[in-house]
């Protein structure tokens, strides 16, 4: 087994509207915000962790192919088979044991790089017999309008000459699929809440080993 190539693609993630990565609620006061961003424990920014990308991208993938859910109905893909690519590029789930190599992606943090305030919205649950409010809660998230890099890089070895996707073959094949990874968190959206507003986000300046391209 030989590594044969490597590719990264980088760019901008611009939130259209607020953004929520949840963080850890250490403490919580009377009147305080009941779930808060996720923030660098320095600099106190908020950042979007790689984990976050890669999963939702992941999640995104497998919705689209067909194998969310895996056997378990409630797990990720862990076929391990030659011809699934979200095994090969993301790893199989929870088997160590496989022919198919190292995991191919790697999502790296993405940090502020324009913006990064946060507001705080109220969110609640409605009584459906009496039409009133219940349960209310302040939820934090980044505002619309802030930007954090982009940095996938993407691992080709010989074992993947053999890959197709969209009509291209081998290293092509893998980063064509990781871009459809990128084109169906752009429709969905990056975070919690993305069903009540928040996380709608857009790539901007993507380049694939310094070229520009499109989604």
């Amino acid at each position: 087994m030989k590594k044969t190539g490597y590719h990264e693609i980088t760019g901008i993630i611009h939130c259209l509207s607020g953004l929520r990565i949840g963080g850890s609620d250490e403490l919580l006061q009377i009147g305080g915000t009941d779930l808060t961003c996720i923030k660098h424990p320095v600099t106190l920014r908020p950042y979007i962790p790689g984990s976050s990308i890669k999963g939702k991208m992941r999640s995104e993938l497998e919705q689209k192919l067909g194998t969310f859910g895996g056997k378990s109905q409630n797990e990720p893909c862990g076929c391990a088979q030659a011809s699934c690519l979200v095994c090969r590029v993301f790893g199989p789930h929870k088997k160590a044991n496989h022919q198919l190599g190292p995991t191919r992606i790697v999502v790296r943090d993405a940090v502020c790089t324009r913006g990064g305030e946060t507001e705080l919205k109220s969110e609640n649950v409605i009584d459906r017999k009496t039409g009133t409010a219940m349960h209310p809660r302040k939820v934090e998230r980044v505002v619309a309008g802030s930007e954090f890099s982009l940095r996938i890089g993407i691992q080709v070895w010989d074992l993947d000459m053999g890959c197709q996707h969209n009509g291209t073959t081998g290293g092509d094949a893998l980063v064509e699929f990781v871009k459809d990874g990128l084109r169906a968190l752009q429709q969905t959206g990056l975070g919690s809440g993305v069903s009540k507003g928040s996380g709608e986000i857009e790539f901007r300046d993507l380049k694939l080993d310094g070229t520009s391209f499109t989604l």
